[in-house]
């Protein structure tokens, strides 16, 4: 157990794959209608306390619940109404939904303020999948600390017996400690091994499958800036002869050297796959004259004088400029284009090698 915790810490997290993997692309409206109405709930709640003996007593009290009780209105309103929360969105709703609850639960009587401390496994919710190992701790600490405290009250006022408090306070660390964690565990394996299945092993680029995926943003901002859409295969030049000559540990060489310097020529404004055993596969945007300058530089770029086995390419281009009816083709652009690159490559290869060929669709 220890150890399994160990690597859930250690886990790197990715806010940005979670929010934009194809799986929750879809869930986006639902997951802040199911966040506004949780906000809600928190306001509900609030009004109902106001009216019991075991609530809020005094004007100022009851004033700071009503305070923030506005807060909670216009927070469930941007949950409803606004876009997805960035990342530091997600961490101002979590600190607020933890530092405002615990403002309005202690002014309750103890026992009241046990039950309210149920509304603390929402924070959890969020916390389990949009923030990191390190937030949810901390919102868990916050939360046995909270509950600790509010269990010792309610002994010391002597409104509930001892035994009854204490039932109440570990069913209260139960729910929002146990599930919250045992969920981001799971959450996080679950997102790990779908990372994993997106990456080519060898050189860690994305695969076939992962930059289908990733291409679908680049798409739909391309399209909206005006821009035309490229897409590039790139084939390794008589790479079997690497292998013949130089051994298969030399040849990975090549293929995770041609990984690093395509990644590094396109960190900006592309996505780059390794979709073959030397072929690999680039998408990026932009205006028609950077399309036409970014496609000549791959062959510049990937050979270098002083490698101990040189290293030439053959590629093949398909430019979708704007506009083109293949933009209204969805994912299907991305497969379509990669057919006529593919054409243009194996031309530049029966063409000799180390040559560029495109086609404008």
């Amino acid at each position: 157990m220890w150890t399994t915790l160990q690597e859930w810490y250690r886990q790197p997290f990715d806010y940005e794959w979670i929010i934009h993997h194809r799986s929750t692309r879809g869930l986006h409206r639902s997951l802040q209608n199911m966040f506004g109405a949780a906000t809600i709930l928190y306001a509900a709640a609030s009004i109902l306390m106001l009216f019991s003996a075991r609530g809020p007593q005094g004007l100022l009290a009851q004033a700071w619940v009503g305070i923030v009780l506005l807060v909670q209105v216009a927070v469930a309103l941007r949950w409803f109404f606004g876009p997805l929360p960035t990342r530091r969105d997600f961490i101002a709703f979590a600190i607020f939904g933890d530092v405002g609850l615990t403002s309005v639960l202690v002014l309750y009587e103890p026992f009241g303020a046990l039950i309210g401390s149920g509304l603390f496994v929402v924070t959890g919710a969020l916390c389990t999948y949009f923030l990191s190992q390190r937030w949810l701790l901390a919102h868990l600490a916050w939360c046995v600390v909270f509950v600790s405290v509010t269990v010792v009250r309610a002994m010391l006022a002597e409104t509930e017996d001892v035994p009854t408090a204490l039932a109440g306070g570990l069913v209260a660390i139960a729910i929002n400690s146990a599930i919250p964690l045992l969920a981001h565990i799971a959450w996080t394996a679950i997102g790990r091994d779908a990372r994993r299945s997106l990456l080519d092993p060898l050189t860690e680029l994305l695969n076939r499958r992962g930059v289908e995926d990733a291409s679908l943003s680049l798409i739909s901002r391309s399209h909206a800036r005006g821009h035309c859409l490229v897409v590039v295969v790139v084939d390794i030049d008589r790479f079997k002869s690497v292998n013949d000559y130089f051994g298969h540990d030399a040849g990975d060489d090549v293929i995770v050297t041609v990984a690093h310097r395509l990644k590094a020529l396109f960190a900006e404004d592309g996505v780059v796959a390794r979709t073959g055993g030397e072929e690999f596969l680039v998408v990026f945007a932009g205006t028609m004259e950077h399309a036409h300058d970014m496609v000549h530089r791959i062959g510049h770029t990937l050979y270098r004088r002083d490698d101990r086995i040189p290293i030439t390419v053959s590629v093949g281009a398909a430019v979708v400029s704007s506009p083109s009816d293949l933009w209204n083709d969805g994912a299907a652009t991305i497969t379509r284009a990669t057919r006529a690159a593919d054409s243009m490559m194996y031309r530049a290869k029966y063409d000799g090698g180390n040559r560029t060929a495109s086609i404008q669709l």
